[in-house]
């Protein structure tokens, strides 16, 4: 059954290409709009009533009959009208970030472009600039749009590939009763991205006597000790099958990042017969290190395995939105799957007056709010219900309210939502701005980056922890697995300047609270402590934090 992702992304293509060819505006913000919202509902677009779907709003008649159309057919027939008549490589045109229908349209018509590598050959011999209403800043926008669409061609969110991967080595596992089967590569160490699944077997497992067992495994090429291909979910396998008796050390090789093998294999006298991964690493004069840790940014002589943040430490969930602005529960909804997912406390943190898009709050509303915080309070006395805001940085580093506003909460986490287009001075200097408003608690997702979708503006990293560092502001994990920002390489350098991080899911559903889960598995790839994940903290120790920083910062 296909995903409210997968349905929303239908509606908006069908969206794109009716813009594309020239339907009114109307018609194709209506589907535009649809495919928003749908991917918003909370439950299954697909097994929701009819009565159920009207009531989403732009979501009239015409989508609930494709939507319909969708569950009895498997397809919508207008979509594919629409695709019959686009060639297959404009279509893929539609998916470079910044160019909607109308320009793509142009691009396919004016220019007679029918590929997004034609697209990339024109813009470096500056045709596309010289198209009426792009230029040259469109220009250089769409190059890197493209060369960045080109490199994550093929490459899937953790998040998304975690549970087709278990799913697939616990099929694999049912014919081949042996413990020298494994994951290795990305996919072991939990990367934030995963190009393919490899796995290492030995060749005792007979894998390839057994190959017709795994019809979910589209080979494309097979030799005697590499098995390459597609599952039937287009994801991409490799396969490497090795002598039983090397077979731990070449899943050691295969699994940790370049510099971390490198580094072990230098201590290891030559060699290569193990009978564990632990005797390898006791060999080299280490612990058994996880395979999460094995990445180039993590001292392995300084690591303390056991002091790692877990996901049972973290007492409070950090950053939430409600319906006071675009999320899809209220305040108590989120607060009492909170309190029945065992955690101490919850920070409410809708969105800012200038975020008009996503119901940001104007004063009136913050106050009326706080009123309905209190009440929840009152009514739910063993918990805590922090005030907060995810306070936007305008453009010129200021925040989105005045002083006397943001004194009104417990704690703000500021972000960058618009203006994205930056250069790292700009971002720098806009980020450094915000962080030294002493209202500023935590710096929200640092980058505005979406893993495989946007690349997140350019700053100076060092920089900006180092002013966190100066003004005790807490840096945020964005656990929303499509951003996980800031990127796990760059927790080193924040604990080496004692900044506190915070891993908060963003949540914008009862749902999302539970991708704290990836934000954990990001933070402890960046070697992220207990004793310095702010939310690891419990509700005392929090109250007593913020009304300290308050205090020291001269606004209590």
């Amino acid at each position: 059954m296909l995903s409210n992702k997968e349905v929303s992304g239908l509606f908006k293509t069908l969206g794109s290409l009716m813009e594309l060819h020239g339907e009114n505006d109307f018609k194709t913000k209506s589907y535009t709009n649809a495919a928003f919202q749908l991917g918003r509902v909370t439950g299954s677009v697909m097994e929701m009533s009819e009565a159920d779907l009207d009531s989403v709003q732009g979501v009239g008649k015409s989508i609930i009959g494709k939507i319909k159309e969708l569950r009895t057919s498997g397809t919508i027939a207008t979509l594919q009208e629409y695709l019959q008549k686009t060639p297959l490589g404009v279509v893929e045109i539609l998916k470079i970030k910044g160019l909607g229908g109308k320009k793509v349209g142009m691009i396919w018509r004016d220019l007679e472009i029918e590929s997004v590598g034609e697209l990339l050959y024109a813009c470096n011999e500056n045709r596309l600039a010289k198209l009426k209403g792009f230029g040259e800043k469109t220009q250089e926008s769409v190059i890197k749009s493209i060369e960045y669409y080109q490199s994550n061609i093929g490459k899937f969110h953790y998040a998304r590939i975690a549970p087709a991967a278990e799913e697939i080595m616990s099929l694999l596992k049912e014919k081949i009763v042996s413990e020298k089967i494994s994951f290795c590569g990305e996919i072991r160490r939990q990367c934030n991205v995963i190009e393919k699944l490899e796995i290492i077997c030995a060749e005792s497992c007979n894998f390839l006597n057994n190959l017709d067992a795994f019809p979910f495994l589209l080979r494309d090429n097979k030799t005697e000790n590499l098995i390459t291909g597609k599952t039937t979910n287009d994801i991409q396998f490799e396969i490497t099958i090795v002598p039983d008796q090397n077979y731990y050390f070449e899943l050691f090789t295969k699994t940790g990042s370049v510099l971390h093998v490198e580094n072990i294999i230098s201590k290891l006298n030559n060699k290569i017969e193990f009978d564990s991964e632990e005797a390898i690493y006791r060999e080299a004069g280490y612990e058994y290190i996880s395979a999460e840790f094995r990445e180039d940014h993590i001292d392995i002589d300084s690591l303390e395995q056991s002091d790692i943040i877990k996901l049972e430490d973290v007492k409070g969930v950090v950053h939430n939105h409600s319906t006071w602005s675009d999320g899809k529960n209220s305040i108590e909804e989120m607060v009492l799957a909170t309190k029945k997912a065992g955690y101490d406390y919850f920070v409410i943190s809708d969105h800012s007056k200038t975020a008009s898009y996503a119901g940001g709050l104007t004063e009136l509303q913050i106050t009326e709010q706080q009123k309905e915080i209190d009440a929840l309070n009152i009514k739910y006395p063993d918990f805590k219900i922090f005030k907060s805001i995810e306070c936007d940085i305008l453009f010129d580093g200021k925040l989105d309210y005045a002083n006397e506003i943001l004194s009104s909460f417990d704690l703000v986490i500021t972000s960058i939502h618009q203006n994205l287009k930056m250069d790292e001075q700009k971002a720098t200097t806009r980020l450094l701005a915000a962080i030294e408003n002493p209202y500023t608690t935590i710096l929200g997702h640092m980058t505005g980056r979406l893993l495989l979708s946007r690349p997140g503006y350019p700053v100076d990293h060092k920089k900006i922890i180092e002013a966190c560092a100066a003004n005790d502001v807490v840096i945020e994990i964005n656990a929303n697995p499509y951003r996980l920002d800031i990127d796990n390489s760059w927790i080193p350098y924040a604990l080496k300047h004692k900044v506190m991080i915070s891993i908060n899911p963003d949540a914008h559903s009862v749902e999302g609270i539970n991708d704290i889960n990836w934000g954990i598995i990001s933070a402890r790839k960046g070697g992220l402590t207990k004793s310095m994940t702010w939310n690891g903290m419990n509700r005392a120790e929090i109250e007593s934090w913020l009304i300290d920083r308050k205090k020291k910062k001269g606004i209590l």
